[in-house]
């Protein structure tokens, strides 16, 4: 098996096994209702875990993305297969981009949708989208490409330090490297060790997006009032013990004994 062959296999039983665990659709959310021009919304997961955030003109998110509907298994998917694609990866590049294509991949396509039907006639090429290099200006930088059209490709650049896209551009075809000899020359991590890279970033994503709990005691609460509900009692007697050891330590040296 090639390099190439062996991380095709890869990409495939890390897709498999991360749709596994997909068993419910996502819902798209609308946030807030302002006067300003642009509608934020989400993509969430049944969890409440945020999938996607999208930033499009009003008229633009009501004709793609209807409040509260279920967001299509070919969305996911495409979600999916991306992250897959991403993940036996090891080039630093690729993997600063994680977070960002885990919560922004799909703002990227939206700069070059016209309408729900392409978007969803592009997410029906499973060629696509993939991670790849493109030569700009002399230089063969980390991109991801999103489809193809009429010999040019759709990409997006992907800064190499933070991981973030750039808007997309179109690229002639030949300005992007030789897929199967580019993945070929990769160090590909096995499918264990991929779908690890893939439960660590969500796990962080999902860390991310935890909102603070404002019931938790600050420091200054607990040395106030030590005994309060809000903390553990076994925390309690070591808070008022450590106080109480301290003060006797302090007593000790300031007397002399």
């Amino acid at each position: 098996m090639s390099n190439y062959e062996h991380y095709q296999a890869t990409v495939a039983r890390v897709n498999a096994a991360i749709l596994r665990r997909l068993t419910r659709p996502w819902q798209v959310q609308y946030q807030g209702v302002n006067d300003s021009d642009e509608q934020q919304l989400l993509l969430v997961a049944p969890s409440g875990s945020i999938c996607q955030r999208l930033s499009l003109p009003k008229a633009m998110a009501e004709s793609f993305w209807s409040d509260n509907e279920p967001v299509s298994n070919q969305v996911t998917e495409y979600v999916v297969r991306g992250a897959a694609r991403l993940a036996p990866l090891r080039q630093t590049s690729y993997r600063n981009n994680f977070p960002h294509w885990l919560e922004h991949c799909l703002q990227q396509l939206h700069y070059l949708m016209l309408s729900k039907e392409h978007l969803m006639q592009v997410m029906a090429d499973t060629h696509y989208p993939y991670p790849s290099k493109v030569k700009i200006q002399g230089s063969y930088l980390p991109c991801w490409v999103w489809y193809a059209d009429d010999g040019q490709r759709a990409v997006s650049v992907i800064d190499k330090r933070t991981g973030l896209f750039s808007k997309p551009r179109m690229v002639e075809g030949y300005q992007l490297v030789d897929s199967e000899k580019w993945f070929g020359a990769q160090v590909i991590d096995s499918a264990e060790e991929s779908i690890e890279t893939v439960t660590y970033y969500v796990a962080e994503q999902l860390k991310g997006q935890k909102v603070p709990d404002d019931s938790e005691p600050t420091l200054t609460d607990a040395l106030h009032n030590p005994c309060s509900s809000t903390l553990s009692p076994v925390l309690s007697v070591a808070l008022v013990t450590g106080i109480l050891v301290g003060f006797f330590i302090i007593l000790k040296m300031h007397l002399g004994f």
